[in-house]
This record gives structure tokens, sequence and C-alpha cells, in this order.
């Protein structure tokens, strides 16, 4: 299968190369009219217009019709024969005979629009006809048109050389940009593979390793009433297909969802009401379910407050506990990071982290969004 770039470049050239062609038609057709006579304009303008129809075509993209080669030059043949009509007897064996020219210009163009051995019968066709126009017109001298018949050869040669180098490099082009396009989809697909590797990671941190942890290092008795159904939404979270959020939820809602299962005495202050896009209140409630999580696990108080502001959308998790120094976190810790700071970023928002020892700790979730 063609590349762009050469399919580009064998579409462009074969059109080029058949109005070059038409060009030279045009002005040899002038000179054999002046020196024949004018009797044959007819022949100029049927020529000139086989050219230009054959330009046409193969610009439109008919040039893999097997028609085009085998026709153009059987047309080119019969001008060849008919050469005792048309030439002027002193031009026959000389580079001034404009059939000559048409021979030399179709066989330099041929070499664009078929393979190797297509377009060297056609070429032998072309010179073994012009000679035999020669020796019919005249028999005694047509010996003297060889050499610069077979001159028709070299200049089919370079012109074959020029699309081999042309094709060659559209080719190597082409090459490049597939292997670019390979490496980019390759790159596209790891991307993918690792977002959804740290969006799984990050609900099991969430989830079922925040619940268990709970219930290992003794921050909850084991008999809660909301434990169990609490495990229970974990697995499902994490057996389930993940579908992208689509419509608008109530902020306050998925809130007081979250706050219905923490062991602590959450307070929750702020509008009523907040409607926020699927996606952003999703991914905010899970920072605010991982910031209570570390309210539990760091602080040693049983209690916490969230603030909620609609302009613009936002929400303070603040605990009156501990405190921590932020700058000391390790990196490889995910509570902060992953489940908080880079879920607000995929939400396209920010988040915030204030915190001292001593002083207690605020987590600041800041979502813009179009008034």
């Amino acid at each position: 299968m063609l590349g762009a770039v050469e399919a580009n470049l064998r579409r462009m050239s074969r059109g080029i190369m058949a109005a070059l062609r038409t060009a030279v038609l045009v002005g040899v057709t002038v000179v054999a009219v002046l020196r024949t006579g004018p009797e044959l304009w007819w022949v100029a303008v049927i020529a000139v217009a086989w050219s230009a129809l054959l330009g046409v075509a193969l610009f439109l993209g008919f040039s893999g019709s097997s028609w085009i080669v085998p026709v153009d030059s059987a047309f080119v043949v019969a001008l060849c024969l008919a050469q005792p009509w048309l030439v002027a007897a002193d031009d026959l064996a000389t580079s001034t005979n404009w059939v000559l020219a048409v021979v030399s210009a179709t066989a330099v163009a041929h070499q664009w629009y078929v393979g190797v051995g297509a377009a060297a019968a056609s070429v032998t066709a072309l010179v073994a006809a012009y000679l035999v126009g020669v020796y019919l017109a005249t028999p005694d001298n047509w010996a003297a048109a060889v050499p610069i018949a077979l001159w028709t050869y070299g200049e089919a040669t370079a012109s074959r050389v020029m699309f081999v180098l042309l094709r060659s490099g559209a080719r190597a082009v082409d090459r490049t940009a597939a292997q670019l396009e390979h490496t980019r989809q390759e790159a596209a697909v790891a991307v993918a593979r690792r977002a959804e590797e740290r969006h799984h990671l990050a609900a099991l941190h969430d989830t079922a390793a925040s619940t268990m942890l709970a219930a290992g290092l003794g921050m909850v008795d084991g008999d809660e009433p909301w434990l169990a159904e609490q495990a229970a939404r974990d697995i499902r979270v994490l057996t389930e297909q993940p579908e992208e959020p689509v419509g608008v939820l109530d902020l306050v809602d998925v809130l007081a969802d979250i706050t219905r299962f923490s062991p602590l005495a959450v307070v929750v202050t702020g509008p009523e009401s907040l409607p926020v896009p699927a996606g952003p209140a999703l991914e905010i409630g899970g920072c605010v379910r991982e910031a209570l999580t570390n309210v539990v696990r760091h602080s040693g108080v049983d209690a916490a407050e969230i603030v909620v502001e609609s302009s613009p959308v936002s929400v303070r998790v603040v605990d009156h506990g501990a405190g921590f120094d932020p700058a000391s976190v390790s990196v490889h810790r995910r509570g902060i990071s992953g489940s908080i700071v880079e879920r607000m970023r995929r939400a396209g928002g920010t988040a915030v982290v204030q915190s001292r020892p001593g002083s207690g700790t605020t987590v600041r979730l800041v979502w813009p969004h179009d008034e």
C-alpha cells in the first residue's frame, strides 16, 4: 500500500509530466505547421488535445488504468509511421524532426507512469516506430537517424533515475511518519495504562486498604453498623467496571454519604445544595474521604469539620488534632500526593494542605467553574 507522501508524489508528478509533454507538443506542432504546411493543422490539434486529455486523466487519479500507456504509445507510434506525410524531408533524420521530439517527451513521461518493464517496452516500441517511419520516408538515408533515435534511451534512463530517487525519498518520509505514528500510539497506550494503574491504586488505597488498616490498627471496634456496609461498598468499587461519570451531582449529598460512613463526628457547614458536574463532584468526594481517613489515623481527635463554599466551589476539611510537618512526608506516601493533590488535578482543580505540629490540619479543595 502506498504511503500518503508517495501517493501524492505519484499523482502530482504524473500530472506535471503530462503537462510538460503537452507544452512540448504545442511548440513542436507549431513548428511542424510552419515547416510542412498549414494543411497539417488538424494533426497539431489532435496531438495537443490527446496529450492534454491524458494529463487530466493522470492528475484526476486514473493513472492506474491499464489502457493509458498502451493507447498513448499507440498514438505516438501512429505519428511515427506517418512521418512521410507529416515531416519535411530535410528534418527526418535530424533533431529538428518534430515527431522525434514527441517520441522523446513521451519516453521521458512514461517513466513516471508504469514500472521498469512496461516503460522499457514503450520506449523500444517508440524508437522502433520512429526508425520505421524514417525508413518509409527515405529508405536510403534511414540509418542516419539511428544514433539520435538511440539517444532516446538515455533520456528515458535519466527520467527513470530521477523518478526512483524521488520515490525513494517519499518512501523514506512515509516510513518515518509511520514510525512516529507507531511510537505515538505506543506512548498513548502506555499513558492510558499508567493512568488506569494509578486509578486502580488510588481506588484500592481509598477503599479496602483504608478500611482494613482502620480495623487492623484498632481504630474501630469491629461491630460498628457502618463497617460491614463500608466493606461491601469497597468491594463493589474495586470489582465493578468503572464508568465515566455523566450529568450533575449535588456535592452536599456526596459529602453527606461520605461522612455517614466515617467514625468521626463530622460537622458540615455550607449551602443546602451545590450542583457540580459528576466527575469533579466524585473526585472532590474522594479527596474528602481520604482527608477524613487521615484524621482518623493521625490526628488523635474524633471530630472534624467540613466547610463548603459555592463561589468558587471549595471544600475545607479541618481538624484540631496533632498536625504534622508537610515537608517531612515521604514522597512514597500516596495519601496526600496521590489521593488528594493528584486527584484534584485530574478534576481540574487544586488541593492545598496546611498543617503544623500541634496546630491541626486544614485540607482545602478548590474546583473553579464558570458562573
